[in-house]
């Protein structure tokens, strides 16, 4: 029993070390640096200039830059500590009650979602995103049992789409930021945080939706993934003005995401 104890306190020790803290923090950079990816390529969709307002194309478009192999690899290991950290957080016994539990367990999947597709990438091994998703769709609507579970994903999507717009709209998100000395910090954190939360509420309730409809139809062609949503927004009425508003609310979360790596509180786990 002693040594399970020991055990247990060394372990807790490792998770709060200073390093490993700071270590995780770039986590949040490399999601901002994805999401102003993105926001960027949604722009490029609002105003038809091409390309793919996906993960893959905000791959492909940052690997294009100066030093962007490289900077995909940092991505790839700052989401894979963040990942780790929050796990961990989960999984060393504390005080902390189960809400906290399943909050960094999920924190912690997301990130390691994220850091796949950066190390996918890295490796070679990435593939279009938009095509994979018709893929799977194909395939899951080619049964009954696949068709329901399809629906019921494209419902969760949304349901986290609705969650992001009233955490951003609530400011929920400053429950996990410690508060800047500076008032104009504070305004500036508010005010991205505010718009960046609604933007990737929207798109991710868009995307939930294209789901929820193309397997209704039984159109796995309609299923095209983020940028298939945000091309169905687009061709609405005024869906482009709506488009570069969501593609400024991203790059609006991405310097919010940037600024979290700095104010995020990390004792109380990490927030997404």
């Amino acid at each position: 029993m002693k040594n399970t104890d020991k055990a247990a306190v060394e372990a807790r020790k490792a998770v709060r070390s200073e390093w490993f803290e700071r270590a995780a923090r770039l986590g949040f950079v490399a999601n901002g640096i994805l999401h102003a990816m993105l926001g960027f390529l949604t722009l490029n969709v609002a105003l038809a200039r091409g390309g793919d307002a996906d993960q893959s194309g905000a791959m492909r478009t940052l690997s294009a830059q100066p030093g962007g192999e490289i900077l995909i690899w940092i991505c790839f290991l700052g989401c894979l500590l963040l990942a780790v950290w929050s796990l961990a957080q989960a999984i060393v016994p504390s005080q902390k009650g189960l809400g906290f539990i399943v909050k960094q367990a999920g924190t912690g999947v997301v990130f390691a979602a994220i850091g796949t597709t950066f190390g996918s990438y890295a490796l070679g091994a990435g593939k279009d995103s938009s095509q994979q998703s018709t893929s799977i769709s194909a395939t899951l609507m080619s049964s009954p049992a696949g068709s329901v579970a399809l629906i019921i994903a494209g419902l969760v999507v949304i349901g986290v789409g609705i969650y992001f717009i009233y955490s951003g709209v609530a400011r929920k998100f400053t429950k996990s930021l410690r508060r800047p000395s500076s008032p104009t910090v504070q305004r500036t954190l508010m005010i991205l945080g505010t718009a960046g939360y609604v933007a990737k509420g929207l798109t991710l309730a868009a995307l939930g939706l294209l789901i929820v409809v193309s397997t209704a139809q039984h159109d796995p062609e309609d299923s095209t993934g983020l940028d298939g949503a945000l091309k169905a927004v687009r061709d609405q009425p005024f869906g482009s003005f709506a488009l570069i508003a969501i593609a400024v609310g991203l790059m609006a979360y991405a310097v919010f995401l940037f600024m979290r790596s700095r104010y995020d509180e990390m004792k109380q786990g990490a927030g997404l």
